[in-house]
């Protein structure tokens, strides 16, 4: 190629030159700064008062340049690294978002193999991150406290103390003064002390539930009174089932909710409010539900109310007979949930606050470590195969169970592998609906089938260990080994339940 060609072709193609005035402008403008900063020496307040007439001037490169020597002078002068865009951390200044990335990484790394996790501006022993994200504090015995039931259990005493009467019918404090009210049989409803027709009226919306207290259960419930002293009864009387299967009793009363309808329902669980979700939309399933990503964000700390929903419409002839067991398959939710809670996950959502980012619903479960299959067996147990507490004398006590047999016969059992599988679809909603039910006759199995099979028994009994000890990997090798025994006694499960 001629030599003036090859001129041509890569002026075409270069990029354009800044003009040399432009050029020369520059030059002199570095040289000017220079010279300022030259004058300023090593007095770092004279350099600073520069670096402000630059940023006025909105010479901000200017003024960047100025600041960078105030840093060489003053390597920790807070406003001129800010200025810069520098980042303070662990008594550091990091000059960029990546470095400083870094060595955040770094540093977790290092304190993670300590057990030890980011607070605020604190390391803290891992265990302790969820009950801090909580708002929780330690006790004078050095035990993680609620400090809403803390208060809560100090309002109590107070009104004791002032001779107030305890209410377990409302979850109420009658004051001495009002006793007679109570021996009339009213109820009171905000101030006023009503009958008993009227009260059903004030509790029938979530807000002003009945509150009705057993022994071991807190029903809140849109049922008139009536209902929910009945779904207090149906609560009792799956407790020691619960306690058989698992071996273990939650150390406080276990709430769980008793809606007046479906339409209640479907609005609590799903509606726009979402007073009480289900991550995973799995309330279409049943008559009842947990709402694991319930929170309360108007109390402080927040508080996680996690809990079984049930719904009994007394007045709806075809509903009506399913009430009593949705109630105990939802007392059964919140009594596996008081044992076996997620505390990490709802940590996170409650640092994150009302409008943060939430963890990913699945986490929820994962740190479960009883197995789903046997919390939801454990519910449908109680629900259709203990023993019926309401048998007529004379009657069998086990008609109820042979009903729940009837049901599975028509559609057998799946593979027991895929049943701990535990893969529940809201596409596939009569078989997701089928496998709680089955998930029940493994559980009826375990604890009623096999009288006689001592090393199930075993495995069921170290299961139940595991679990009063509380060791997270324990647990979790204790429920395989469990599962194992009973996907061995695949053909003896299929005959109890009269499958082949």
């Amino acid at each position: 190629m001629p030599i003036a060609s090859f001129v041509l072709l890569v002026a075409a193609f270069a990029p354009d030159a800044p003009p040399l005035a432009e050029a020369a402008h520059a030059t002199r403008q570095d040289a000017a700064i220079d010279a300022k900063i030259r004058a300023a020496g090593n007095d770092v307040a004279k350099l600073v008062e520069l670096a402000a007439a630059c940023t006025a001037a909105g010479a901000e490169a200017d003024a960047r340049k100025v600041q960078r020597r105030i840093v060489e002078l003053a390597p920790d002068h807070e406003d001129a690294r800010k200025a810069l865009g520098h980042r303070f951390y662990d008594g550091k200044w990091f000059e960029s978002l990546a470095e400083l990335t870094k060595y955040k990484r770094d540093e977790a790394a290092r304190m993670k193999a300590k057990g030890l996790v980011r607070f605020k501006e604190e390391w803290v022993p891992e265990a302790e991150l969820p009950y801090r994200n909580m708002g929780w504090a330690r006790n004078s015995s050095g035990k993680w406290v609620n400090p809403v039931k803390v208060a809560r259990d100090k309002d109590d005493a107070q009104r004791k103390a002032a001779g107030h009467q305890y209410r377990a019918d409302d979850n109420s404090w009658v004051a001495p003064e009002d006793m007679p009210h109570w021996t009339a049989l009213r109820w009171k409803c905000g101030d006023a002390w009503v009958e008993l027709a009227a009260a059903n009226q004030h509790h029938s919306k979530l807000e002003t539930a009945w509150e009705l207290r057993s022994e071991h259960f807190l029903v809140y419930t849109t049922c008139e009174w009536s209902a929910g002293d009945a779904a207090r009864w149906y609560a009792e009387k799956s407790y020691p089932e619960l306690v058989r299967i698992f071996g273990v009793a939650p150390q406080e009363r276990i709430d769980f909710v008793v809606l007046s309808s479906l339409e209640q329902y479907n609005a609590v669980a799903g509606g726009a409010a979402q007073v009480l979700p289900d991550a995973e939309g799995f309330s279409s399933l049943h008559g009842a539900y947990f709402a694991d990503m319930a929170f309360d964000f108007s109390q402080q700390p927040p508080q996680y109310v996690g809990c079984g929903v049930s719904f009994w419409n007394r007045s709806d002839e075809k509903l009506r007979g399913w009430g009593p067991y949705w109630v105990r398959w939802a007392a059964a939710q919140s009594f596996v949930e008081a044992l076996d809670p997620s505390w990490n996950f709802v940590g996170e959502v409650v640092a994150a606050g009302p409008s943060g980012q939430r963890p990913n619903p699945a986490n929820f479960w994962a740190e479960k470590r009883i197995p789903r299959w046997l919390r939801y067996g454990a519910a449908s147990y109680v629900e259709r195969y203990m023993k019926d507490p309401e048998a007529a004398e004379g009657a069998s006590p086990w008609a109820l169970r042979e009903f729940a047999f009837g049901q599975l016969r028509s559609g057998g059992l799946r593979k027991l592998d895929e049943l701990f599988a535990f893969g529940l679809d809201l596409t596939k909603a009569e078989s997701s609906s089928r496998l709680y039910h089955e998930a029940g006759l493994v559980v009826a199995f375990l604890l009623d089938g096999a009288p006689g099979d001592a090393k199930l028994a075993a495995a069921h009994e170290a299961f139940r260990s595991a679990l009063k000890a509380g060791e997270v990997e324990a647990i979790r090798a204790a429920a395989t080994a469990l599962q194992k025994e009973l996907a061995s006694r695949d053909a003896a499960i299929r005959k109890f339940a009269g499958l082949q």
